[in-house]
């Protein structure tokens, strides 16, 4: 008798395909942050700033598309991937807003970037760490 099929759980739907789009969008930036002449030299990223920026960015694109294929160990690294990736850019930001005063960017538009990447953060757990999500990548263990 065969073990009872078990769906992909919509939860890792929807983590991996926010985290495919943004890690898409990120690396997007970053390459017109590093081609564009429109971009002043005094705010442009130095190399090792860009190289860390396209590692995290790419490492967030293939764990979660390699978890949404049900491979099972990249679940976790998806994990590892979201946290180190989304992590950064609320570390970031929280940083800005504590030293910002009057500074270029506004703070509420610094408080919205760190709670969307709270926010963002919460749905990598909730999808990753959830009990059917557990059983989905259980079952691809199990599988011959």
């Amino acid at each position: 008798m065969t073990a009872p099929q078990t769906k992909r759980p919509r939860r890792l739907w929807l983590a991996s395909i926010m985290n495919i789009l943004v890690g898409c969008l990120s690396l997007t930036m970053l390459a017109f942050i590093t081609i564009s002449s429109r971009i002043p030299v005094e705010i442009q990223l130095s190399a090792g700033t860009t190289a860390m920026a396209i590692i995290t960015a790419s490492f967030l694109i293939i764990s979660s598309a390699l978890a949404l294929l049900g491979k099972p160990r990249w679940r976790h690294l998806m994990l590892l991937a979201a946290l180190a990736f989304y992590g950064s850019i609320l570390v970031q930001n929280a940083l800005l807003l504590a030293q910002s005063q009057g500074s270029l960017v506004p703070a509420s538009k610094l408080t919205s970037h760190v709670f969307r990447s709270g926010l963002e953060i919460a749905i990598n757990l909730w999808a990753l760490l959830s009990l059917r999500t557990k059983q989905y990548f259980n079952r691809e263990l199990a599988a011959p």
